[in-house]
């Protein structure tokens, strides 16, 4: 079931080239910051009860409190957390995330304006942990040799506005070097 996510912050974002966390293939991926209170949360929850249902009918309530329980939702109602320190990620206090990937193909890519950015160094400048985006993601419920899960395929991003980075991921801006650029007219 396809949705769309307006105005959110993401984390974590492999989006120009796909990159493996833990024991995981690479792909590309997401995290995106859901407040737990907000129209985000209400239609993500949505949409995983609706193929829950499609799939496993009048159990579905049952599988998703056992999966949400064995952590095996793409949406997790609960802290983003280091496994290492077990600290909270900048960005997740308090609130719930939505982990989203798509190890096929890189999701389409585009700019404020609606213009596409095929180019992975662009796509890693353009963005960054901690900015503001737009996100079409699949939710979709897993049942076969691998198991049972209810999955998010991330199809798209588009940079919606700036934020505060997490872990320092930005790049400068020229105008940070404004005033120590040398006149061009001197070098002549």
């Amino acid at each position: 079931m396809k949705i769309r996510l307006k105005d959110v912050r993401i984390s974590f974002p492999a989006l120009g080239r796909p990159e493996a966390f833990g024991d995981g293939e690479p792909a590309y991926q997401a995290k995106f910051i859901i407040e737990p209170k907000g129209e985000h949360a209400k239609l993500i929850k949505e949409a995983m009860k609706a193929v829950a249902e499609e799939k496993w009918a009048d159990k579905a309530t049952s599988v998703l409190k056992m999966l949400a329980d064995d952590k095996k939702l793409a949406y997790v109602e609960g802290e983003y957390r280091s496994k290492k320190t077990g600290d909270v990620y900048d960005g997740f206090q308090g609130m719930h995330y939505l982990s989203a990937r798509n190890s096929k193909m890189r999701p389409t890519i585009v700019d404020r304006f609606g213009k596409h950015v095929n180019d992975p160094s662009e796509i890693d400048r353009l963005i960054y942990s901690g900015c503001r985006v737009h996100a079409m993601v699949d939710i979709w419920a897993q049942d076969n040799k691998w198991g049972r899960r209810v999955n998010a395929t991330l199809l798209g991003v588009m940079f919606a506005g700036e934020g505060d980075s997490f872990g320092g991921s930005s790049v400068a801006d020229a105008s940070d070097f404004a005033d120590l650029a040398e006149d061009a007219a001197d070098l002549v």
